[in-house]
């Protein structure tokens, strides 16, 4: 999915989440306050379509790994994603701030506790990779990339590493946390040229959503 071409009074793209995809959104220059109620309305509205548009807001629907894909390569020039996805990827992109959503964080989890873990199971591999690297343990890595639980319950890995809220899931398959890692929420990033070149526009954004933030707490 690709955001068609404004006319001159395009001056950014945001790339926002919505459940398991991201939302890119073009608006014009005279857009100068955002709607955010607006947006909210619109994002209600969303059933199967891959594009929403509003009065001035454009909203481009995509896969959630590919939010960082789409900033970087300056499709949307902001974009909101978890920081796990920052993490896995390092992609080239300026992480601005943090958002008061998506709390939850990586671990290790599996039937019972180990002194090792030789091999395991997840869809983070860097992570993975860098975490047993930092503590000097061999590791066989098993990259999946759904139902990670199931192959630590049928013993394809002795343990799984993956994100983690609030832990129904990993019981409900038998296995427990066993060690607790980086915290994860969202993040709002940005493209490196668009940060400069439309720096006011992504500090109105910026500034709104911590007004928001502030309102809520």
């Amino acid at each position: 999915t690709s955001a068609v071409l404004f006319d001159s009074w395009t001056v950014r793209v945001v790339a926002l989440p919505f459940s398991l995809f991201i939302i890119s959104i073009l608006l014009g220059r005279a857009t100068m306050l955002i709607n955010l109620t607006e947006w909210s309305t619109a994002l209600k509205s969303v059933s199967r379509e891959l594009v929403i548009q509003t009065k001035d807001t454009r909203f481009i629907l995509v896969k959630g790994e590919d939010v960082p894909v789409y900033v970087e390569e300056g499709i949307a020039d902001l974009g909101i994603t978890g920081s796990d996805i920052l993490i896995e990827q390092n992609c080239n992109i300026n992480n601005l701030m943090d958002l008061p959503f998506g709390y939850c964080h990586f671990a290790i989890a599996s039937k019972e506790k180990k002194d090792v873990y030789p091999v395991v199971a997840t869809k983070y591999v860097n992570f993975t990779r860098q975490y047993f690297d930092s503590i000097k343990q061999p590791v066989k890595i098993i990259k999946l990339n759904g139902s990670v639980e199931l192959a630590a319950t049928i013993d394809m890995a002795d343990a799984i590493m993956d994100i983690v809220q609030s832990g129904k899931t990993l019981h409900d398959n038998g296995l427990s946390e066993q060690v607790r890692l980086d915290d994860i929420n969202a993040r709002l990033i940005s493209n490196k040229h668009a940060y400069f070149s439309k720096y006011d526009e992504i500090q109105t954004i910026i500034n709104q959503l911590k007004v928001k933030n502030n309102v809520h707490n």
